[in-house]
């Protein structure tokens, strides 16, 4: 039986053969099914049973992971319910004096952006692309993790900064997203 067959039949399907596939830990995948709205659920009842997902729910975020690693936008996604929406790249000073970069999506870019400020009151954002949907922050973070040194979740470090930008910037144009770059007047409320 093909792995396709396996995913498009009735039963459920294990998260950790869907994370193994996809070469992520199952506790992160777990995580990330939840916050995609999916519901991983368990056939026994114990701490350590694993989680299973339907057969369509593993169909759809095996082709959701398989269209982010491919940079192809997936569609169906939900809007963000409030305020300006966006990905936005912080640029964050490490001891070693290089700049990593932070990438990260909020349904109120403004909002996160000062709660980021009052711990980091010069706060220095790179950009910030204008979208209505989380998808665009998967696609960016999927680009950084082949372009770039992964730091932590959502934290890189890059050979050439600004030409990782200029990239991203290429990126979100090519679906009709104009950057705002830090001389931008428009990041506040």
């Amino acid at each position: 039986m093909t792995e396709e067959n396996e995913i498009s039949g009735d039963r459920p399907i294990l998260l950790r053969d869907i994370a193994v596939k996809f070469d992520r830990s199952t506790s992160g995948l777990l995580k990330l099914a939840r916050r995609r709205g999916f519901e991983p659920f368990k056939l026994q009842e114990g701490q350590n049973k694993p989680n299973f997902l339907s057969a369509q729910d593993a169909k759809t975020l095996s082709q959701q992971l398989v269209d982010e690693e491919n940079y192809r936008v997936t569609t169906g996604q939900k809007e963000a319910p409030t305020g300006l929406s966006g990905v936005y790249v912080i640029e964050i000073p490490s001891y070693d004096g290089s700049i990593r970069l932070k990438i990260g999506w909020s349904d109120n870019v403004a909002d996160r952006l000062d709660t980021y400020r009052t711990i980091v009151p010069d706060l220095r954002v790179s950009r910030i692309w204008r979208c209505p949907g989380n998808w665009c922050e998967r696609m960016v973070l999927a680009w950084a993790g082949n372009n770039g040194n992964q730091i932590s979740q959502e934290i890189f470090v890059f050979e050439d900064n600004d030409a990782a930008l200029s990239s991203l910037d290429d990126i979100f144009i090519s679906f009709g997203i104009k950057p705002q770059t830090t001389q931008d007047t428009t990041f506040s409320r």
